[in-house]
Order: structure tokens, then sequence, then C-alpha cells
């Protein structure tokens, strides 16, 4: 069975989705219909750039449970070493209690160097903080009675988490593993599942990272069957390949260019971005629609051509869960809506 779920890492435009009010309820909207639907969960990313994903993933998701029931609220993905741990454990355990515990916890390393000047972090010391960050999270959830840490950056003394999340021993986690085959190999001896992104026009180098992680899960002990690989594609579903690629391709197109620059005003010269080749900017730049079409980095067409590429991705990737990125680009509420309705009607079946 394949779960399917989507993720909201999007571009703002003023002309497009209007004020920032207008914008998130409509993102809020599609929550609720993704539910409706029959989708199994939404994502919300975390960056600090203006107008790209949200400064504050909890706060949306928690907005997003307010107005739902069953379905399951991500992160993809809460930037670990740009946050105290502390914090977010208290938030994310908060959000797992209100919700009736649907917190699925994507969490990641970050990948814009200005996200890491803007927060006074070194980028020499991503890797360190990320894991023994993810270390004090789940110790704070996990832990009975007070607990301390002696880390390289934080230090806890005889401390007292509350409140433990409703899922226990504590929500899923899903670590980030994209280009770097460290993050694969930490994120398999720790037993998470993986989330990577499968729009990136590295393809080979994303198989190689999943395998790794499998790999890595086998040697520590680990059931392959118990653990979730989910990838990360932009999708639009037409009544046609020609109808998706005029309503969708030219805003999933857009958001590519605008994921092209993010990095220019600071790009990667650490050690711990070394897997990147300078930044995404290079990774994305000067890639046409037909490039990103004919390398099945994109999951934009007919319901027939969509179930087609997902038993591709299947196959190829070994993934068990996709997650799809539905409202980049600017595209209209109105067309993400009908392209929701008609993947879940058309698509989902042929899968469940």
């Amino acid at each position: 069975m394949m779960k399917f779920g989507i993720l909201y890492n999007t571009d703002y435009y003023p002309e497009a989705h209007g004020s920032a009010s207008q914008y998130y309820n409509q993102i809020l909207e599609q929550a609720q219909f993704e539910e409706e639907l029959g989708f199994d969960a939404v994502w919300f990313g975390e960056h600090h750039y203006s107008g790209y994903s949200f400064g504050s993933p909890p706060v949306i998701a928690m907005a997003a449970a307010g107005r739902t029931k069953r379905i399951r609220l991500g992160t993809g993905v809460s930037l670990i070493p740009l946050n105290h741990p502390i914090r977010l454990a208290e938030e994310y355990a908060m959000l797992d209690v209100l919700s009736g515990g649907r917190l699925e916890y994507g969490i990641g390393r970050g990948f814009l160097k200005y996200s890491h000047e803007i927060f006074g972090v070194n980028e020499d010391e991503n890797h360190a903080r990320y894991h023994e960050g993810t270390d004090i999270i789940v110790k704070a959830w996990t832990s009975n009675g007070p607990f301390s840490y002696d880390g390289k950056f934080w230090q806890l003394q005889d401390y007292t988490f509350f409140p433990k999340p409703l899922q226990q021993p504590h929500p899923p986690i899903y670590a980030s593993a994209v280009l770097t085959p460290e993050s694969a190999i930490w994120a398999g001896q720790h037993g998470f599942h993986l989330s990577t992104g499968l729009f990136v026009p590295a393809r080979e180098k994303v198989k190689a990272v999943i395998e790794l992680y499998r790999q890595t899960l086998r040697e520590h002990g680990f059931k392959l069957e118990e653990r979730e690989i989910s990838g990360v594609f932009q999708m639009y579903c037409g009544a046609s390949n020609e109808q998706a690629r005029r309503e969708g391709g030219q805003y999933a197109l857009q958001y590519f260019k605008f994921f092209s620059t993010l990095d220019q005003r600071a790009l990667h010269t650490s050690k711990a971005f070394e897997h990147y080749g300078g930044g995404v900017s290079r990774i994305f730049a000067g890639k046409t629609y037909e490039d990103l079409e004919k390398a099945r980095l994109l999951m934009i067409g007919e319901p027939q051509f969509l179930i087609d590429q997902i038993k591709w991705a299947q196959e190829y990737y070994g993934v068990n869960y996709l997650i799809f990125e539905v409202a980049q680009g600017g595209e209209p509420h109105e067309l993400v809506m009908q392209s929701l309705r008609r993947f879940a009607e058309k698509v989902m079946p042929a899968f469940r």
C-alpha cells in the first residue's frame, strides 16, 4: 500500500495569493479538503527566507489540526540546527497532544546558508547540532522523570519535561537525506523513517542515498518492512497530459526557477554541504520543463500517466510514501483543488 501526503513548502506571491491571511486560509482550506479526499497527511516546511515556506510550522500545523480530525500533521522539515531542541520538543509535543496524536515529525539540517547566518549558527557545526539536538528531543520525549544532558552546544541538569507526546514512545520521526550519504547513514543507525526529495536533478545520487539508508537499517537490526521511505514530487493531475502541463506545468517550472535563486545571496563554503555542489542554485539552474519531465522529476499529467509514474517510483526508488507539493509557483487555489480531487478519485484507488 502506498501512502500519500501533501507538502506545503510554497513560494508566496502577493499578486497570486493576496494577503498573508488569504494565503494561509487557502492552505488551511486545502488541508481540510485533503482530509475529505482521503490523503494520509499534510506536511508543513520550515524556512526563514521572505515568502518561502513557514517560519513556524507548529503554528500552521496547529491551525490545521483545529480544522481537521483524522489527517496526520507532518513537518517537512523541522530545522534542528537552527533551534533550541527543548523549544522544539515542547512545541511539537503540544501539537501531538492537542491534535490527538497526529504528529509525523520530519527533521532535517536545512540547506540555506542565509538561514544559518541570521540565527548566528556556524555552518561547520550543522551536522553536530543536528545530531545533538535530535538526541535531546528524543530524550525529552521518552525519559521517565528528570534527565540531564552534557553536550557541546546544549547542557541540561535534572530537567523535567512537560508535556509528553501522546504517541508513545514518541511520534514517528522522518529524517531527511537527499544528497548527503552521512545523513542517510545516521537515519538508518537510529531506525528513523526516511524523507527525501525525488524532484532533485541528481536521480542516481538520490537513489544511492536511499540504498545506503536501507543497508544501514539492516546492519543495525531494524526491519525494512517497518520503516517508511517517503519522497517528494511536484504534482498536478489534469484531465489530459496537455491540460496538466498547461495548468500545472508552468507553475512547477516557476517554483523551480524560484528554488534555484534561494541560496544565491550566500553560497555554501562549508564541508557540511559539500554534496550540494556549492548550493541548490547550481543544481537547478538552467533546467527547462522538458529537462525535468525527461528525467522523471515531475508528477504532472493525466491520471493514468501518474499511476505509471508512481509505479515506476516504487520500483526505482523503493518508496512507500509519496508526498506531493501541489501549490507551488503561485498555482491558483481553484486549480489546486481540482487537481487534488482528480488525483484522489482517479489515481489513489489504484494503490489502496
